[in-house]
């Protein structure tokens, strides 16, 4: 019985060592299957993708496969940056599977185009994070191939940019004509289209001004003080609105032919009335500078003692002029005065050859 209990322990003592032994080698041949099927070709994937290099533990913990968002370390700012709107989504908003590649970090991938890509595929150029709403059109336009100045920073934004969908911008012509041809062609005060103007609006007008008849730009011409005028047929008669004269005579023929005080016309005044005059209306006060062009009557001896042109350009003529007419000496007086004098004769212009400033005595001392 001894012997029998004996072997049968014996027999039985096998038998568990050998299937520890069974047990052991199964465990091994179960691992190196595992690890041969995950690193074989057709073993398990990343469910994000082959490429995916981001660790596990940035997402996921011990605990289970489930996403915390409590607890993830992935910094998703590195690659798209979860401002405004973006940090209160769902990631399956924008992730629809469990392959992020395949989300870009372009707008136009996740929201629809409504302006039908007549603005480009930058979004971000006019919207921001928080809000579709744009409350500074005006600025973005600024930066635009056509800046919003004057009374076009007023406008609607329809009364150009006309299509179906008040979110559509076609591009538009940046020239004036493109908008205003209508404008043009209506005007008759003057007619725009029977004088020939420049379709270039801006050759007259000036966006800063809110209408077309205010700010004008007559800058070939300044209509300014005297030449400010609002009545264009004053000086475009009959229409005409090109080959005309800026030189004065042209205009003020009648005022130069009909002046008396002086005699323009006897006296032979130059015709460029700036010479004389300034844009001053009513021609005074005149810049004739008497003193310093020919002789002195404002200042020296002869100052204040005439009353008026003809005291001394007795003929009207101011080319002409008399010494020997106004004086109270007489000529008997004068040429016993200069009986000394070689060359003295009594006329006026032998009087401006000795006193050339209208010194009294010293005759030729004026001169030095």
């Amino acid at each position: 019985m001894f012997i029998l209990s004996s072997k049968r322990l014996i027999t039985m003592k096998n038998k568990s060592h050998l299937m520890r032994s069974i047990s052991v080698y199964a465990i091994l041949l179960g691992l190196t299957g595992i690890i041969s099927y995950a690193i074989s070709p057709g073993g398990p994937k990343s469910p994000h993708g082959d490429d995916f290099a981001v660790s596990c533990a940035d997402c996921h913990s011990a605990e289970g496969w489930t996403f915390n968002i409590e607890s993830y370390s992935y910094k998703h700012d590195e690659v798209y940056e979860l401002k405004g709107s973006h940090s209160a989504l769902d990631c399956r908003q924008c992730h629809s599977s469990l392959i992020f590649k395949d989300v870009d970090n372009q707008c136009f991938q996740c929201h629809q185009d409504v302006h039908q890509q007549t603005l480009g595929m930058t979004c971000d150029r006019c919207h921001g994070a928080s809000s579709w709403l744009i409350s500074n059109v005006t600025e973005l336009h600024q930066h635009s191939r056509f800046p919003l100045l004057g009374a076009h920073a007023y406008a609607d934004c329809q009364q150009c940019h006309s299509s179906t969908s008040p979110l559509v911008f076609e591009p538009l012509q940046t020239d004036c004509y493109a908008c205003h041809q209508a404008d043009y062609q209506q005007t008759i005060q003057p007619s725009h289209t029977e004088a020939g103007f420049s379709t270039d609006c801006a050759t007259c007008h000036t966006v800063f001004s809110a209408s077309w008849n205010n700010g004008f730009n007559h800058h070939f011409f300044p209509l300014e003080q005297g030449h400010a005028i609002n009545d264009c047929n004053a000086c475009h008669q009959n229409n005409v609105y090109s080959g005309l004269s800026t030189d004065c005579y042209s205009c003020h023929q009648t005022d130069y032919q009909s002046t008396t005080d002086p005699n323009h016309v006897q006296s032979g005044f130059d015709t460029n009335c700036s010479l004389c005059h300034t844009l001053n209306p009513g021609w005074k006060p005149a810049s004739f500078d008497h003193d310093a062009d020919f002789f002195p009557i404002y200042s020296g001896s002869h100052n204040g003692e005439w009353n008026s042109c003809t005291d001394c350009h007795t003929t009207g003529n101011l080319s002409a002029f008399s010494c020997i007419d106004c004086h109270e000496h007489n000529q008997s007086e004068m040429n016993d005065e200069h009986d000394d004098v070689n060359d003295y004769s009594w006329n006026s212009n032998r009087c401006l050859d000795c006193h050339p400033t209208g010194g009294g005595d010293g005759g030729d001392d004026d001169k030095k």
